[in-house]
């Protein structure tokens, strides 16, 4: 997809709802820096800065005092874009934190925290067991205890027991879906458990010195193995009972040669071992061998960038970097890991007004 950012006009625009309708407008000119961290492995974040325009005596303070404006467990609704292009959600979560600052040379400012939906999954730890389910099926399951509705992709392999110890549902699924190289999203109300998605299309192209404006990625073969074995151990019979193998990308992301093929090939064949978990059967140890395989292969190339704003850049996604000034073998598609969105509503001691996309990517091949 061809980037339309280096034809808009760069000055930010954006939108706050709290519970779905605008803040006031006192409040929006008093608004001076958006943050939005979004990420595939801790729950998504967003920071609403707001510093003082007047010197209104306490405890007449605007914003801070103003009854049914910002309580916790309030909606937000975050959206940003240009003022000669549209204005889109980049989050919608729940607000779990209030910060106002008191300085004696200065009006009182308040930040404005708050969480996607996947917070409500570290509330309290449980000890129980699932019997004969998929983990997909476990999902289902939690996403609808915390009232959220499942976007689930069937996991397929059913596990005879599993033990959720001491653990938060969030600890407890997000293990579950490591093993499997799955990972879990909130959007609004939607909670996604689905496999990584580093064999999808990209959805766009960033241009390096058009709308790319900086790209720092690394390659490092420590880690990288051409196999990954899983075995599984019977207590009864106390013999190896089962063994997986992992040793096949699920893709290249164009690339000629993975981690895996180049580390082998420098230094010579190198196999992993996991028996950190019980197996009890075939499917699941050649899933956890699969999956283990992928995650290790997919570090094999790291990087972190910045873009002008694009409220489309999204964590779990495919992006391409291109660019004549970009060396041929950095160029090509990667995993979007985690999005920071950056926006200065105006100058000021915060910095210079503007709105920038910060992104952070796995690839794992040349």
């Amino acid at each position: 997809m061809k980037s339309k950012a280096s034809k808009e006009l760069f000055l930010p625009d954006f939108d706050v709802l709290v519970n779905k309708s605008p803040i006031p407008l006192n409040a929006e000119l008093q608004l001076i820096r958006i943050t939005v961290d979004e990420d595939v492995n801790i729950p998504s974040m967003f920071t609403l800065e707001f510093a003082g325009l007047d010197e209104r005596p306490l405890p007449d303070i605007p914003l801070i005092d103003k009854p049914n404006l910002f309580e916790i467990g309030g909606e937000i609704t975050v959206k940003l874009g240009y003022h000669h292009g549209k204005i889109e959600p980049v989050i919608i979560g729940e607000i779990t934190a209030l910060e106002p600052e008191f300085h004696f040379q200065l009006p009182p400012s308040l930040k404005v925290r708050g969480y996607d939906r996947r917070h409500r999954l570290l509330r309290g730890r449980k000890t129980r067991t699932f019997l004969n389910k998929t983990d997909s099926q476990i999902a289902t399951q939690i996403a609808q205890e915390a009232k959220l509705t499942p976007q689930v992709i069937n996991s397929k392999v059913k596990h005879e027991y599993v033990l959720q110890a001491n653990q938060t549902d969030w600890e407890f699924l997000q293990a579950r879906a490591r093993q499997i190289q799955y990972e879990v999203v909130v959007e609004d109300k939607k909670l996604f458990f689905r496999p990584v998605g580093n064999n999808k299309p990209q959805i766009m192209t960033l241009t390096f010195m058009d709308d790319l404006l900086e790209f720092y990625p690394r390659v490092s073969a420590m880690g990288q193995v051409d196999e990954i074995t899983v075995q599984g151990w019977d207590p009864l019979l106390k013999k190896q009972k089962i063994v997986g193998r992992g040793r096949k990308e699920v893709s290249k992301m164009g690339g000629k040669k993975s981690g895996a093929a180049q580390s082998q090939k420098a230094f010579s064949k190198a196999t992993g071992v996991s028996i950190s978990h019980p197996i009890r059967t075939q499917q699941e140890a050649d899933q956890l061998a699969n999956a283990n395989f992928n995650a290790g292969v997919l570090s094999f190339i790291t990087g972190e960038g910045v873009c002008h704003g694009r409220t489309d850049l999204k964590a779990g996604k495919v992006i391409k970097i291109d660019g004549d000034r970009i060396g041929k073998q950095y160029r090509g598609q990667y995993y979007v890991t985690a999005v920071n969105h950056r926006l200065n509503a105006r100058t000021s001691h915060y910095g210079p007004g503007g709105y920038y996309t910060h992104f952070t990517v796995q690839r794992n091949a040349f």
